[in-house]
């Protein structure tokens, strides 16, 4: 039997409305895969980041709007922001070379594709962007690549996977 799938967005719409309750589900249904991430982007201080962005996310789910693309992302991406912030705030110089990434044959769902594909670069930035949280100027100097065609070549290669 498959489980429900869990409706981020109207969780975050509870949330705004001030629903406490909203809150806690989507904190027990999320914050277990937040927690593995946020070791990865903060080892030293995994669940202060995770409490900050759950705080945030609180505080602005009213922000949250599906024009702007599925909610699940969204909460995501508070949290690379958050850890982000916090990095540039304590002035940590981020590796010289790229850390290993998971084997691409482990990958699976959409992500897949982009393991797979001819331009397996775009992978590579996703996932580092995902799991260390690389902007494109840090990805542009690990991959070798020219900013603008990397930024480019990512954006178009999502395009299609969610079209």
């Amino acid at each position: 039997m498959e489980a429900a799938s869990f409706d981020h967005a109207a969780a975050l719409l509870a949330c705004a409305r001030g629903e406490q309750a909203a809150f806690h589900h989507l904190y027990d249904h999320e914050a277990p895969h937040m927690l593995a991430l946020c070791q990865r982007l903060a080892p030293g201080d995994a669940e202060g980041l995770l409490h900050d962005t759950f705080a945030l996310i609180w505080r602005n789910a009213d922000q949250y709007s599906s024009d702007l693309g599925p909610a699940r992302p969204w909460i995501y991406s508070v949290l690379r922001h958050l850890a982000r912030a916090r990095r540039l705030r304590n002035n940590a110089v981020p590796p010289v070379s790229a850390p290993a990434l998971p084997a691409p044959a482990s990958v699976r769902g959409p992500l897949a594709e982009l393991a797979s594909g001819t331009d397996a670069y775009v992978y590579d930035a996703v996932a580092h962007a995902y799991l260390h949280g690389a902007d494109y100027g840090l990805l542009s100097v690990w991959l070798r690549r020219n900013i603008t065609d990397l930024r480019q070549a990512c954006r178009n290669r999502l395009k299609e996977l969610t079209a």
